[in-house]
């Protein structure tokens, strides 16, 4: 049976879940030529945001070339550079198949400083309103140099009034160390903070998906998933997925904890994996933040968890932020960043 809940693919159409207010902000960021980043943990929506988007300025006739650069495998400076050819050498090549002044640029011997303009030189060669849109932005960080690679960017894409730039990553403190802490970017960044779906239009969402299959979603238990998976896009998808041939004709918690146990079975390999790498200090941090601990420094804190000092304390938030497992807030409160993951060491791992 197929189910109507997608969890692989970004979502479209009556599978976007509402974001109407932050598709049209990025829209108008798009007609405003602006810099805009996204960041958020794997399948948050970041791509359903942007293909939302642009299908509202399609909608409203207003033309757009999206180039997209995925970063996902960077090691060097010189990868940085093949993807900015990659992205915008078919467009000037297409351009210049009928132009009377073809735009003539010698892709085996750019510099990096032509490839980060390239697409502010096509653009105004060729008129066309781009859109650069940057996944895993992050991995610049790897590059070695690749501070100073981001200052090179960041001087040379603010003269770029003519590009409306979309940068993603997926690694939450990667990308919040080079744009909330070392502050890149900072006088044309505008971020949008993608937030937890709604209930009420989860609930709304569940409900038809499973009609559409002749089933019933009782309240009680769609509030219960929604409360699981904290308004996650894809864990809301593939536990609704999960659950979707396990029953009959409603969805009742006794399908929910069926639902539960199976994507435990899913993802327990890697979640093992994960904690096996830990420290014990570490691990007892996450104990400490499944238990709704606030002052991790307190005397109180540090004793019943066994986490030492508050000089350790730093050195653990820091080791499981780059870890890409815990992330903090303005007010320093911790959150565990894949909601399942926190369900488990509940459930299974510290029971």
């Amino acid at each position: 049976m197929i189910s109507f809940f997608e969890s692989q693919h970004p979502a479209q159409g009556e599978k976007f879940i509402s974001r109407e207010r932050v598709a049209r902000q990025l829209a108008d960021n798009i007609k405003a030529k602006k810099f805009t980043t996204i960041y958020s943990a794997p399948g948050y929506g970041k791509k359903s945001l942007i293909d939302k988007a642009l299908r509202l300025l399609k909608e409203e006739s207003y033309p757009v070339v999206a180039v997209t650069l995925d970063l996902f495998n960077i090691s060097c400076e010189g990868d940085l550079v093949a993807k900015y050819i990659g992205g915008m050498k078919k467009h000037i090549d297409e351009y210049n198949r009928n132009a009377m002044l073809p735009l003539s640029i010698d892709f085996e011997n750019i510099s990096t400083n032509l490839a980060i303009n390239l697409p502010h030189v096509a653009a105004g060669v060729t008129g066309a309103s781009y859109v650069v849109y940057f996944k895993e932005f992050q991995n610049i960080l790897n590059i070695s140099g690749g501070e100073k690679l981001l200052k090179l960017m960041e001087s040379q894409m603010a003269k770029h009034s003519d590009i409306a730039y979309i940068v993603t990553g997926e690694q939450v403190n990667r990308m919040k160390e080079i744009f909330e802490v070392k502050k890149f970017f900072v006088h044309t960044n505008e971020n949008i903070h993608l937030e937890p779906l709604d209930k009420a239009s989860c609930l709304g969402y569940m409900r038809n998906g499973f009609l559409m299959g002749g089933k019933a979603l009782e309240d009680e238990t769609g509030v219960a998933i929604y409360n699981t998976v904290k308004g996650y896009p894809q864990i809301l998808n593939r536990l609704c997925a999960i659950c979707d041939p396990l029953a009959l004709g409603y969805i009742n918690k006794k399908i929910l904890k069926s639902a539960v146990d199976s994507y435990f079975q899913e993802q327990e390999a890697f979640w093992r994996y994960t904690v096996s790498n830990l420290t014990g200090n570490q691990i007892n941090f996450l104990r400490a933040v499944c238990d709704g601990a606030r002052k991790f420094s307190s005397s109180e804190t540090l004793n019943k968890y066994h986490l030492n000092s508050s000089a350790n304390v730093f050195r653990l938030k820091e080791a499981l932020s780059k870890k890409e497992i815990v992330t903090f807030d303005a007010e320093d409160r911790a959150e565990i960043i894949d909601p399942m993951f926190e369900l488990w060491l509940k459930k299974r791992y510290f029971a």
